[in-house]
């Protein structure tokens, strides 16, 4: 376990930014492939999830969600849970949107396999939540306890989640699945109820939700067939799915797979992994205008068709700005961009461009902002041991 306490820092001045290699994933107990958006609690800590890796460094490991506590240059870093289906049957945390806190303050998320159901030749996946132990941890390797909320069957309620999952005031949790259906999770007794919702297209990403409650999400289909903006609206009779952006593959991109934010006036903001006049994808602003939303493209990446734009959705900061990574635009392997806001226009530059090596590659998470400003996130690949890290650029 000595090997989560000895980090390597690597330190990088990147247009004024200076950039640091706060951890190293070693494939082992601390996980492989991180893929998720870190977050935040309330003392500091940051969590996130890795696609492989576990204890026994074996392909019997199918990732670990793991809390890290950053330091100055470096950190410590500590797994909740290390799944195995072997030992839980639960596989492959794969939040691109991050986990996520439940009011009860614990950590919640999806799995893109386990379950009991076999959906072919692999599990459906479900939605988990990890409790701290009663007592508190006094060593590094002390694990949550994690107990499965809903195992997917495929058909009616989809197969495979990847998304992140948001909870509504009354306690409700909401998520999407890849093959065109989302669902409501509502606490009944001991357990949890489904409420199956029909979704317009495939999408990968979770929802965002407005004060009314209405859900905001993304699909890859679209009435182009390059992706869409849609709405899910809650009535005594049921859900209500209102298209509200339909994506060209003109200079508006095509095909948003990252999700959407949304600001305090009612707007959104996603992305597209591809197109826009770059090719690489593109960074959009979703207004409402009377009935209808108006579209304004503020990025466009430079790429190609092999070339994927940002996979996570946008941060934005106290000041309106926005912060995300690209999964290999740049030398190939990723960036970290910053679009800023001055009087509706908007600049957008790179922060950081990664080259496959000690420092990392190949974002899929996106970025953390603290409330200095400084930003954190991970790769999915590179580091010492061509794992992934856990990157932090400050100002």
């Amino acid at each position: 376990m000595a090997g989560l306490l000895i980090l390597l820092v690597t330190t990088i001045a990147a247009q004024a930014q200076t950039y640091t290699v706060l951890h190293n994933f070693t494939g082992c107990a601390d996980g492989d492939t991180p893929t998720s958006t870190l977050i935040w609690d309330r003392a500091g800590n940051l969590y996130g999830s890795t696609e492989y890796g576990g204890i026994y460094c074996s392909y019997d490991n199918f990732g670990v969600v793991f809390q890290f506590k950053p330091t100055e240059g470096g950190g410590v870093l500590r797994p909740l849970q290390e799944f195995s289906l072997n030992q839980n049957n639960i596989a492959f945390p794969l939040n691109y949107g991050g986990l996520t806190f439940g009011p009860d303050g614990n950590v919640y998320g999806t799995t893109e396999e386990g379950g009991l159901l076999d959906c072919y030749s692999d599990t459906c996946g479900l939605v988990f939540r990890l409790q701290p132990p009663p007592a508190a941890c006094t060593s590094v390797f002390c694990l949550w306890t994690v107990t499965v909320l809903h195992q997917f069957t495929n058909s009616p309620d989809g197969a495979f989640p990847k998304s992140n999952v948001i909870f509504d005031a009354a306690g409700n949790l909401f998520g999407t699945t890849p093959d065109g259906s989302a669902y409501e999770l509502s606490p009944s007794g001991r357990g949890w109820n489904e409420t199956i919702i029909p979704y317009g297209g495939s999408a990968s990403a979770g929802f965002v939700m407005d004060n009314a409650g209405n859900l905001y999400g993304v699909g890859i289909d679209g009435s182009h067939g390059h992706g869409g903006v849609f709405e899910l609206s809650s009535s005594p009779s049921g859900w209500t799915e209102t298209v509200l952006y339909s994506f060209t593959d003109g200079s508006d991109g095509t095909l948003p797979v990252g999700g959407l934010i949304l600001d305090s006036a009612g707007n959104l903001y996603g992305s597209t992994s591809h197109g826009g006049t770059g090719g690489g994808g593109t960074i959009f602003e979703l207004s409402p205008s009377g009935n209808s939303w108006t579209l304004q493209t503020l990025c466009s990446f430079v790429g190609n068709a092999q070339n994927y734009g940002p996979q996570s959705p946008l941060t934005m900061d106290a000041a309106g700005n926005l912060y995300g990574t690209t999964m290999s635009d740049g030398h190939g392997v990723g960036t970290v961009f910053k679009a800023t806001n001055s009087g509706g226009h908007w600049t957008c530059s790179d922060l950081y461009s990664w080259e496959l090596g000690p420092n990392g590659g190949y974002p899929i998470g996106g970025v953390t902002l603290d409330a200095n400003g400084n930003l954190f996130g991970t790769t999915s690949e590179g580091g010492t041991h061509g794992r992934g890290v856990i990157w932090e650029i400050t100002p």
